[in-house]
């Protein structure tokens, strides 16, 4: 197996420098959109953490860290917080120091109070949106299986499935069968929590897995249920570390099957390295996976584009002769021609000529005046903004004293650098002044975990990010920011997943800048200066984006 082998991950300078959604350079890519969209073989989709920050949950070593923070003797709490131990080690140790303090508290309930704010209504993030549409599309030959606790896929399965075709299952005994003869009836989607389930207000679903002690107890069921999953189906793994025990175990032992097995990865922030070689490390080390344990990593740039991928995979079941990979035609749906449509589609609603980047003349003024206009159409961002500040002790909008707003438009970079697209992004107009002059635009922001604009943030995560910003000599009156990706539905496919639109792009991103601080950070902050947006529950605060998504929407004029 392994005398001639050959890497067919990215190579780290084409992912440096190209388009990371690319067949061409990524043949595991490819494979992985022939094999789903033929349909030959079940789907077993394996989601990790990287799912449940998307929604704005904490990761693991996150989630050990708020734990820790809960100890109440001062010097204990330091020193477990500097203990450098194993994430599983330490996570057995804290659990034990918080049990000492306090002798009635149980396992998953620590866990609970660690991983939900107490006013946080779950709401799904992007992917996990994407990885229920991908289910519905493929729901009669799809298995769901999760290491998070947390609700977030239910939750995103309930826009497509009826509530009670959706259930929850876990690893104590008869769970795994259990979860298998749910699946069977072709309406039907159960999730199997392979490290147990922990509810905001609800029973958990146990054995909690977290512990070096509870993996070592537990292992082997795992291990032995995702075994029996990968078995002769197609395996995806998302948000996933893959340095799992339980998950490297069962692809070590099956490596020299037949039966395809992907990951999608976005290479980890490290400290103190920079993007770039810490890319570059990732994918180095992402050969002994191939080599050793048969996967097939993915790289791409972003989580963003990690949501697309899985986004595709939906649009490329449902058109499967229009999805083709490698296939050029007039109608082909693959997603840089749509991605190239859409662009050239929004600029040219904007009022750009042909290759330009920003709207001039009147065109620049004619967007300033939609932007503005923007803020107040009926379910806009200040229409809904009014209504909110009536359950904040009648905080105040408008005028010389109270909060004020503007809205800023960012567009994906339509362009391409040496045949490459540029991942960037360009400010191409605002609400509040009209730019007369192409130098005084922001022309090709990266799209990176490091960049200072919260836009080129949102479209990295693919979710919401709130800044605070430091005033400057030509921006001195805007403090906080609030950033949400923009999304464009149906812009080669009228096709419908479980009544929403298969084919979704993001475009770029919409900015609410506000005049007050938005995100209090630990910072002392007056509480005249602090931003209606920093009050908000997670309710309101889905609310307000969802604003900002019409607004856009209502910018772009795309009728």
């Amino acid at each position: 197996m392994h005398g001639s082998f050959h890497s067919k991950i990215v190579d780290p300078g084409v992912f440096e420098k190209g388009d990371t959604f690319s067949f061409r350079s990524q043949p595991y890519l490819r494979e992985l959109f022939e094999t789903v969209r033929d349909r030959e073989l079940p789907l077993t989709i394996v989601v990790g953490a990287g799912v449940s920050m998307n929604s704005s949950l904490p990761s693991w070593r996150a989630l050990i860290d708020k734990m820790t923070a809960t100890i109440g003797d001062p010097e204990v709490r330091n020193l477990a917080s500097r203990d450098g131990a194993d994430l599983m080690r330490k996570a057995e140790i804290i659990l034990q120091l918080i049990k000492d303090e306090n002798r009635n508290i149980q396992d998953h309930e620590i866990i609970r109070d660690a991983l939900y704010q107490r006013d946080l209504q779950v709401i799904p993030g992007e992917l996990a949106k994407s990885i229920a549409r991908l289910t519905y599309a493929t729901r009669a030959d799809t298995r769901l299986l999760t290491t998070n606790f947390d609700i977030i896929l239910e939750e995103s399965l309930l826009a497509y499935f009826d509530e009670k075709d959706v259930k929850s299952f876990s690893m104590r005994p008869g769970g795994s069968a259990a979860w298998t003869d749910w699946n069977r009836h072709p309406d039907h989607v159960g999730v199997l929590h392979l490290h147990g389930l922990v509810r905001q207000a609800r029973n958990p679903e146990e054995p909690i897995i977290l512990t070096e002690s509870q993996f070592l107890k537990y292992g082997a069921q795992v291990r032995e249920i995702i075994s029996a999953s990968l078995e002769n189906a197609c395996t995806l793994f998302i948000g996933l570390g893959m340095s799992d025990p339980n998950l490297v175990g069962p692809l070590y032992e099956s490596a020299p099957a037949t039966s395809p097995r992907f990951s999608l990865v976005v290479p980890p922030a490290v400290d103190d390295v920079s993007p770039t070689q810490a890319a570059r490390y990732a994918i180095s080390s992402a050969r002994y996976l191939e080599k050793m344990l048969g996967l097939k990593p993915i790289f791409l740039k972003s989580h963003s584009q990690l949501n697309q991928a899985i986004s595709d995979l939906a649009l490329a079941v449902v058109e499967p002769d229009r999805y083709r990979p490698g296939v050029e035609s007039a109608d082909s749906l693959v997603y840089n021609r749509r991605l190239t449509k859409a662009l050239d589609t929004c600029y040219t609603a904007i009022g750009c000529e042909p290759l330009a980047e920003i709207p001039a003349g009147d065109a620049a003024e004619d967007l300033t005046t939609r932007l503005h206009d923007a803020l107040e159409i009926p379910g806009g961002p200040l229409d809904v903004l009014r209504d909110l500040a009536q359950d904040y002790d009648e905080h105040a909008l408008g005028s010389n004293t109270g909060e004020n707003f503007g809205l800023f438009l960012w567009l994906r970079t339509r362009g391409q650098e040496n045949g490459r697209r540029r991942y960037t992004i360009n400010l191409v107009g605002t609400s509040v002044y009209t730019h007369r002059e192409e130098w005084s635009l922001r022309h090709h922001v990266t799209v990176d975990r490091g960049s200072d604009f919260a836009a080129a943030q949102a479209v990295f995560t693919g979710a919401p990010q709130a800044a605070n910003l430091t005033p400057s000599p030509i921006a001195q009156i805007w403090r906080g920011i609030l950033a949400a990706p923009i999304l464009m539905s149906g812009t080669g496919s009228d096709q419908l997943i479980g009544g929403e639109p298969a084919d979704v792009l993001t475009v770029g991103a919409i900015t609410l800048n506000s005049t007050f601080v938005v995100n209090p950070n630990g910072d002392e902050v007056a509480p005249g200066d602090l931003s209606l947006i920093s009050k908000l529950d997670s309710e309101r605060t889905n609310q307000l984006l969802v604003s900002l998504q019409l607004a856009a929407e209502y910018a772009i004029n795309l009728g």
